[in-house]
């Protein structure tokens, strides 16, 4: 059998905790913040816990950790009783205020360059669901994985994430483009927002948070009238130039969670052990238990992650049958992978061929 496109063969680079201090406070979390301040929601319940102070944030110096901006989503969702706030956020998040990276973001001539951009410099647009980008013969895939455990989280900052996409292209295009998606969790009652943000190509329950377009719309230029991002070549070039010069490799290493996920990823048909993933990123099993745990996560959630998203890859790109995904990711039979199957998204494998109906 052929090898999965998407998924490349790479050593463990270098990760952060949850805990540093590497997103910046002025940009994407400083949008969520002004948006609840706007609806007169007091600034110290919207910080409360998160060890930052509201008048600090024009100073353009705060750095927050991961964990502070998963605390700053909590408060926002018990806070915002409407059901539109991650659709609000997504709406004004890209290009957004990130200097320079939005700048970037901006400039691109088509929707291939931007998604290059924002998965290039995806800890400023997004960080914490990380787009993983790929292809078959007609579409596009932007795969939205959590980059540490985000728990209930995840579907706010998936609506977040897809409609950030959907309102920058629409923006830049000056027309909707026909994206596609499909929701890891189930059919919210708020559907209407879906529909209103993101169109009516929705599927639910999936086990899976992506959207997909048809490649044709990858190099179909911007409307410039609608972009106002006209650029020389050698304008961009510098622009780019200073943005690689101030991206560092602390910023650009993935958090732990993310680490394991795509060490896994690497290594899906050996199906490696916990011991021997905690001898690869040089732990004993307890510390790196320890160390996921503190991550939200654990290392079969993980795992059962990794093997799921192969699987639905398999399945709905590659076009393969049960029997071929089975024998891909070392099954004894194929009873026993519908078995896991379902244990790992709540569905069986024909529900979710069904599912991706589009």
């Amino acid at each position: 059998m052929s090898s999965i496109s998407f998924i490349k063969n790479r050593s463990i680079t270098e990760w952060t905790e949850s805990s540093e201090k590497l997103i910046a406070a002025h940009w994407q979390p400083a949008l969520l913040i002004d948006l609840l301040v706007a609806r007169d929601i007091s600034s110290h319940k919207i910080l409360r816990g998160t060890g930052i102070f509201y008048d600090d944030l024009g100073e353009g110096e705060q750095w927050l950790s991961a964990d502070q901006l998963l605390q700053l989503i909590k408060n926002a969702q018990q806070l915002e009783k409407d059901n539109d706030l991650s659709f609000r956020w997504g709406a004004s998040a890209l290009p957004g205020h990130c200097g320079r990276y939005s700048q970037l973001l901006s400039s691109a001539e088509n929707l291939q360059q931007f998604i290059e951009i924002l998965g290039q410099y995806r800890r400023v647009f997004s960080p914490l669901l990380t787009p993983r980008i790929y292809h078959d013969h007609n579409n596009l895939y932007l795969h939205w994985v959590p980059a540490t455990g985000l728990a209930e989280h995840q579907a706010f900052l998936a609506e977040m994430a897809m409609t950030a996409i959907v309102a920058a292209s629409r923006w830049l295009h000056d027309e909707r483009l026909p994206w596609r998606f499909a929701f890891s969790h189930e059919q919210p009652k708020y559907i209407e927002q879906y529909q209103l943000n993101l169109g009516e190509q929705l599927q639910f329950g999936t086990g899976i948070d992506v959207m997909m377009i048809d490649k044709d719309w990858l190099n179909k230029p911007f409307s410039r009238r609608a972009s106002q991002a006209t650029m020389t070549l050698t304008a961009r070039r510098v622009l780019q130039r200073e943005c690689e010069q101030h991206w560092s490799d602390q910023l650009a290493a993935p958090l732990m969670a993310e680490a394991v996920y795509q060490w896994l990823m690497a290594r899906i048909q050996r199906s490696p052990g916990l011991d021997v993933a905690a001898e690869a990123f040089c732990m004993s099993p307890a510390t790196f238990k320890r160390k996921l745990k503190k991550h939200n996560t654990s290392f079969q959630q993980l795992q059962d992650q990794a093997r799921l998203h192969t699987s639905l890859y398999l399945f709905h790109v590659n076009g393969w049958s049960n029997e071929q995904v089975a024998h891909y990711l070392n099954f004894n039979d194929t009873t026993n992978f519908r078995r896991a199957f379902k244990r790992w998204s709540g569905i069986t494998p024909s529900d979710s061929k069904l599912r991706f109906s589009f």
